[in-house]
């Protein structure tokens, strides 16, 4: 073998995402946040692939480049998506708000390219200002985790996306959808392994607990896992935490069929939704957004607080 050779497999052995690292601690059950009280140094971890944490005006690059959120969104008083520090953060001093107006379906949302790979969990927080007015209708879809071939047209034009969404009724439950393969229609899919969602048709079961209903004017920690299948294969796997407890918990998937071998999980977007409009001006919040390929778990109390 030669030394060329051996330089790269250790460099994929110890890269951020490769599963292990000769110096990372095991993952505790709490998850990776165990490890780092107030989430201090979570970003350095082999094992997360970002954190975005709203300390600073988040870092925007190039429309399809790498380390930071696509160009184009704005972060500004009174704008659609705004830095703040008036109201008490999830994590830190500040957060980023959501200044949505009546009848808008959307203030903003955020792409950011992820390092490639088959497993992926996404945690972060959500809260809602306390008088908040949940719109009559279906959303939002809040984020989506994407794995596209090829060129990337819209969220609603990829091989694959499993999207966390909230209802009306103040639940949350996760969605799939695969417009560019073989896997077409999930209903019997899902009522076969874990049953639907009465939200969506695609939707994954609670089928581990009732997920907390989300009280506003609380933060509400949500985490979602998608590891793709085998090309071809029904064992992919999705999961859905809601305030560190499972919720749902679907195996047996068949998230990548045999067109797409080579088929990664690469893109995140972060963009409430809501498709009927909101019913009047009203504010919410984002905050500690990180992904990782282990379970990551809610913001683990620092010592003493």
């Amino acid at each position: 073998m030669s030394n060329r050779l051996v330089a790269s497999l250790l460099l994929a052995a110890f890269s951020p995402g490769a599963g292990w690292t000769q110096d990372a601690p095991p993952v505790p059950k709490e998850g990776l946040a165990a490890l780092y009280p107030g989430d201090a140094g979570l970003d350095r971890d082999p094992r997360v692939l970002f954190v975005e944490d709203f300390e600073t005006a988040p870092k925007t690059v190039g429309w399809m480049q790498p380390d930071g959120w696509f160009a184009g969104v704005k972060f500004e008083p009174g704008s659609g998506m705004e830095v703040t520090d008036q109201v008490p953060a999830a994590g830190g001093k500040r957060c980023l708000q959501y200044n949505l107006k009546a009848g808008q379906k959307s203030s903003g949302g955020m792409f950011r390219l992820l390092k490639p790979g088959e497993r992926v969990h996404l945690r972060y927080y959500r809260k809602f200002e306390k008088a908040w007015d949940w719109p009559k209708g279906y959303g939002p879809h809040d984020t989506g985790l994407y794995g596209y071939a090829g060129d990337f047209k819209a969220p609603t034009d990829t091989e694959i996306h499993v999207l966390l969404d909230f209802t009306q009724n103040a639940d949350t439950f996760v969605g799939i959808g695969t417009p560019r393969q073989q896997v077409k229609d999930w209903s019997p899919i899902l009522k076969k392994t874990v049953g639907t969602h009465a939200g969506s048709g695609t939707g994954l079961a609670w089928n581990r607990a009732r997920p907390d209903k989300i009280e506003p004017g609380k933060w509400h920690c949500v985490e979602m896992m998608v590891q793709l299948s085998r090309p071809g294969q029904s064992d992919g796997a999705i999961r859905l935490w809601v305030n560190g407890k499972l919720v749902s918990e679907a195996d047996a998937l068949p998230l990548r069929d045999a067109d797409h071998a080579d088929l990664k999980l690469n893109l995140l977007l972060l963009a409430p939704y809501f498709h009927p409009g909101s019913p009047r001006d009203q504010t919410h919040w984002v905050d500690q957004v990180v992904a990782a390929t282990d379970y990551i778990g809610p913001i683990h109390p620092v010592s003493g607080k």
